[in-house]
């Protein structure tokens, strides 16, 4: 860009005053970009923890559910048994039968009236009392299980929490409790394996805030704060206004690391789930950028800070004003011409100029930018003749105008810029773009994280959730059916504990590989969480057609797995499904199918189990 020479005064004066306004235009505009890269990112880890913690809860959920069946099953089973010789052999029975269901639970016990422990001792474990304990009053008040706050155990000297139910004999007398122990470190276990970056933390609470597990990526192995209820002040505003969800972004109280934390209610029991992740790793790439940033706000300033020094010699004399102001084209264009900022001068609709960081942004020659007609640059006509007309007449109007799109390089490929514009005269506009494909990339991956399951790459609780409300609105558009099924699958936890967790994740895609190669396009597969998985068949509306397809994926289950030790394993699977139409609603299908599938756990495992409607399911249920 030239300059022509003109004597002192006046112009001196403007090229002040417009070097002034480029700085604060080039701040004003790195600020914008900043301000929404942070608000992107904190978002896109807002749905990542929300997620987190819906599926963690409901896994927790799953798992205190199927220990409040144990319970309830014992104590039925207790109060229908008549007094006899071999009752102390039938409750050994019923107390290992129902041990063999609970792979999470340390140890299943019962006591007598007193509190004194007499069935489920360890071996070479005496026997103790507890009696004192308060989880042992609340249970010998009430028929509902109960779920203590978390302790230390007397036998084990371990975290724990206790889930208990109170023992009616025969008669009708109060005959002690059962108790079920499930120790602090069964949740770290599981909690160790979510990704949330290396200071995230997953944590379970009960109703009154005590803390009854935790892992921190920061410190694997702490049980510091196990037991108190301690919260940070922001926490425990947000509890006050919802305690079944919420989002709150603070430091944690008990490390004082700042996280953005989710918490959701474990549904049907007195348990939160949190789980955080921190703003160090969310926002390392925005962090990144404002030093970047601030490293070019610093040098434009130093720049025009040095060309007004100089201008303002001029006085002393025209040679050395003219030296100044060749100095000051020199910085400005140094200026132009910076590394992150695309810069394109506009007249009648061509290109009279462009900076090099533009010419790299676009894949063009040196020199190449100039006379090219500027809707060459554009995916459409459309875009362009948009851009032109509405961003020009909103900055000649005083608006500021901002916008994000796609744009073309001169391979033909795409990629996304942030477009800022100004309007230089009638015929002429300058305008400023900032390559952002990075970013967009980035949020389409956080976007694919949130709504996939990490493992297999199938669509997880929530997304399988969005296509079952709209299977449901097609249904009442076209009177389409459809059919929900859920499939746990059995004997999976006898091969992590034998061959490890790798050996579980390999079943795991492997099962989901065998399902998605058995539906439909129009099909999908969802995994829930654990080793529980979700089937939508659309437009499948009869018994039998269901359970034709259910055959063949338990079929295909049942088939041996090679792993890649070598050593052939083999699961089973229990699958409940329900036939939906327009007039359900997603809960009540969800749950229907969850309920067809525990009916299946209940009597043996390894079938299927068919409901019609949803409400029939409801009432059974009930």
């Amino acid at each position: 860009m030239k300059f022509a020479w003109n004597p002192p005064g006046r112009m001196t004066t403007w090229l002040i005053v417009g070097n002034l306004m480029l700085v604060v235009a080039l701040v004003a505009m790195s600020t914008l970009s900043l301000r929404s890269y942070r608000l992107a990112e904190t978002d896109r880890a807002r749905d990542v923890v929300e997620n987190l913690a819906q599926n963690i809860a409901v896994e927790v959920g799953a798992e205190l559910r199927n220990t409040d069946n144990a319970l309830a099953t014992v104590a039925l089973r207790y109060r229908s048994a008549r007094r006899s010789a071999n009752q102390d052999d039938m409750v050994a029975h019923l107390m290992e039968e129902q041990r063999g269901l609970l792979p999470q639970v340390a140890a299943l016990r019962i006591t007598d009236v007193n509190g004194t422990v007499v069935e489920g001792l360890m071996p070479g474990e005496r026997t103790f009392n507890i009696g004192d304990r308060d989880y042992f009053a609340q249970a010998r008040r009430t028929d509902a299980m109960v779920i203590s706050e978390p302790l230390n155990s007397r036998a084990q000297g371990h975290w724990c929490i206790i889930l208990a139910r109170r023992l009616i004999d025969h008669d009708g007398h109060f005959a002690g409790i059962v108790y079920a122990v499930v120790t602090a470190q069964h949740f770290v276990d599981r909690f160790s394996g979510v990704a949330l970056g290396p200071s995230g933390a997953v944590s379970l609470r009960s109703d009154a805030m005590g803390l009854v597990a935790r892992f921190s990526a920061s410190e694997p192995g702490s049980t510091k704060g196990f037991g108190a209820r301690t919260l940070s002040e922001q926490a425990l505003k947000s509890l006050a206004l919802n305690r079944e969800r919420g989002v709150y972004l603070t430091p944690t109280a008990l490390d004082k690391v700042e996280r953005i934390t989710a918490y959701r209610k474990v549904a049907g029991y007195p348990m939160t789930l949190f789980t955080g992740m921190s703003t160090d790793y969310f926002l390392a790439g925005w962090l990144v950028q404002v030093r970047q940033q601030i490293l070019v706000a610093t040098l434009v300033a130093l720049a025009v800070a040095a060309a007004s020094w100089l201008i303002h010699r001029t006085h002393r004399g025209e040679r050395r004003s003219k030296d100044a102001l060749q100095r000051l084209a020199r910085e400005q264009d140094a200026m132009l011409q910076n590394d992150l900022i695309g810069m394109i001068r506009i007249r009648d609709g061509h290109a009279v100029w462009g900076n090099r960081a533009l010419e790299r942004m676009f894949g063009l020659a040196p020199g190449e930018l100039v006379g090219l007609p500027a809707d060459v640059l554009f995916l459409s006509p459309r875009e362009h003749a948009y851009i032109r007309d509405v961003g020009t007449a909103t900055i000649r109007s005083g608006g500021r105008f901002q916008t994000q799109l796609r744009m073309r390089r001169r391979d033909g490929s795409e990629f996304w810029v942030d477009l800022h514009g100004t309007v230089l005269s009638e015929t002429e506009s300058l305008w400023m773009l900032v390559d952002i494909d990075a970013l967009k990339r980035s949020e389409e991956q956080a976007q694919h994280l949130a709504l996939r399951d990490v493992l297999t790459n199938l669509p997880n609780r929530r997304l399988f959730e969005e296509k079952l409300s709209d299977a449901i609105n097609g249904a009442r558009r076209t009177g389409r059916g459809f059919s929900v099924c859920y499939l746990d699958l059995d004997g999976f936890k006898p091969i992590n504990d034998r061959h490890g967790h790798e050996a579980g994740d390999e079943v795991l895609i492997q099962v989901a590989r065998r399902l998605q190669e058995l539906v439909r396009a129009n099909d999908v597969v969802a995994r829930l969480g654990g080793d529980e998985f979700a089937l939508l068949l659309s437009g499948v509306t009869r018994v039998e057609d269901v359970e034709q397809t259910l055959q063949r994926c338990l079929f295909s289950i049942q088939r041996r797995i090679t792993l890649d030790s070598g050593e052939k394993v083999s699961v089973n699977a229990s699958i409940g499904a329900v036939l939906g139409g327009s007039g359900d609603s997603c809960r009540e299908l969800l749950r229907a199918a969850d309920e067809a599938m525990y009916a299946v756990k209940r009597s043996g495992k390894g079938q299927i189990h068919i409901v019609e409607h949803a409400h029939s399911e409801w009432a059974v249920a009930a």
